[in-house]
């Protein structure tokens, strides 16, 4: 993108970009070591992030040849480049662009770097965005099939329709520890299993069934979004000593404390459904706790997290494992995406059963590798389920990186069942 010298007082960003920025669903963010150089793209991911936060729009960061560490706090590569935005803007303007690009590494994404080259990226890309858009195309829909379940008093859920094997089940069983009829207190649910299995999936659904049951509802899809202090292991201990830096980590901390503000107010006073993502410590639980202090009985909070002790740390009673598909669910979802129909040809079956057994019977790795060996020969499939055979552990990984960073490989933020 070209970039154009700002004007005092005018906006770069013409009216028809805003217009197109203003009617999209979805907005692909990449960020590469020249993103700084452009006042245009900076003032263009400022007006992304404010429909963001308005809720009406999904961003999907891609880091290319840049780690989010740096991209966060503007060092390395980054640093002349904001270095040189300061000799020719503002200072608000620039501490303004930070911010921004603060607020885009709190999105999960993707990282170039543990991808296998570009053309999956773009592949894995497209995947994420037709996800979102079908999310958006589902919503009115799924309203009306809920009404119609309610109405004829029936626990039989939609799943099947929509193409999630093995959902139905955990439906049924959460819906009876949330028991949504009663009333008499304001109940913790923790959801909990590895990385993979299809803990966001569920939680999703579940929200999404039982929202209309609540005078309000919540879903956080981090819960870092609305913990009260922000910190980022992975940048080396020194850089939080530039002011600049504690600037920036202050302000996301105040950003945060709104959010946290915000649905504090919503959900206070009323009996009301929040459900909280990628919890990973005790400090985000306790903080929940506390937003959560002012809603009346009746109302329920789900927690999801890969690690059963900080709910059991916490004292919550209603807990359910998400456990690995059925070897018949496995096989059938393996098939959906291997072959785009509900079981394997008999000439891939045996080599389909060994890859639900190198996927753990994970349903991500599952639609992951089943996407992988589409339209491919019985002698490619061999090659690659040798590769994989012996550690489950390894073969696993080796299936989430072809499309998740390294780093966050065990957390698998992105749900693509």
């Amino acid at each position: 993108m070209k970039d154009d010298v700002l004007q005092e007082g005018v906006s770069c960003l013409g009216s028809d970009r805003s217009e197109g920025i203003r009617e999209s669903k979805v907005a692909v963010v990449v960020v590469s070591r020249s993103y700084p150089i452009s006042a245009r793209c900076l003032d263009e991911l400022q007006t992304i992030l404010s429909f963001h936060d308005e809720r009406r729009i999904s961003i999907l960061p891609i880091f290319y040849g840049v780690d989010e560490p740096v991209v966060r706090k503007q060092t390395k590569e980054l640093a002349e480049p904001f270095r040189n935005l300061s000799k020719k803007y503002p200072s608000e303007k620039v501490q303004a662009w930070k911010i921004a690009l603060l607020k885009l590494t709190n999105i999960s994404g993707q990282n170039s770097r543990y991808l296998i080259d570009d053309g999956w990226m773009v592949e894995t890309i497209t995947s994420q965005v037709l996800r979102v858009l079908s999310e958006y195309k589902r919503v009115k829909p799924r309203a009306t099939i809920s009404r119609t379940v309610s109405n004829k008093k029936t626990d039989t859920l939609p799943t099947k329709v929509l193409g999630l094997v093995g959902l139905d089940r955990h439906m049924l069983a959460l819906k009876e520890l949330l028991d949504v009829k009663s009333k008499a207190e304001v109940r913790f649910i923790g959801i909990y299993g590895q990385g993979g299995v299809g803990k966001t999936t569920l939680a999703r659904h579940v929200y999404e069934e039982l929202r209309d049951n609540f005078h309000a509802h919540v879903f956080v899809d981090k819960a870092v979004k609305i913990c009260q202090q922000v910190t980022d292991e992975s940048c080396p201990e020194e850089t939080y000593t530039s002011k600049e830096i504690q600037e920036e980590d202050q302000e996301m901390t105040r950003s945060l404390s709104v959010e946290a503000d915000v649905i504090k107010s919503k959900v206070s006073h009323r009996r009301s459904l929040l459900v909280v993502d990628c919890v990973d410590n005790i400090k985000q639980i306790k903080d929940i706790a506390e937003i959560v202090g002012l809603c009346c009985p009746g109302s329920r909070v789900i927690l999801v997290t890969q690690d059963k002790k900080l709910v059991d740390d916490f004292g919550v009673e209603h807990v359910y494992e998400v456990q690995p598909l059925r070897y018949d669910e496995a096989l059938q979802l393996f098939s959906q995406s291997a072959f785009k129909q509900q079981h394997p040809p008999a000439t891939f079956e045996s080599l389909s059963l060994r890859a639900a057994r190198v996927c753990g019977f994970l349903p991500l790795s599952l639609k992951i590798l089943g996407s992988s060996l589409q339209g491919k020969d019985g002698e490619y499939w061999k090659k690659e389920l040798q590769k994989m055979e012996g550690s489950q552990e390894k073969a696993i990984r080796r299936v989430m990186k072809k499309s998740f960073m390294k780093e966050k490989v065990d957390a698998f933020i992105f749900s693509l069942i």
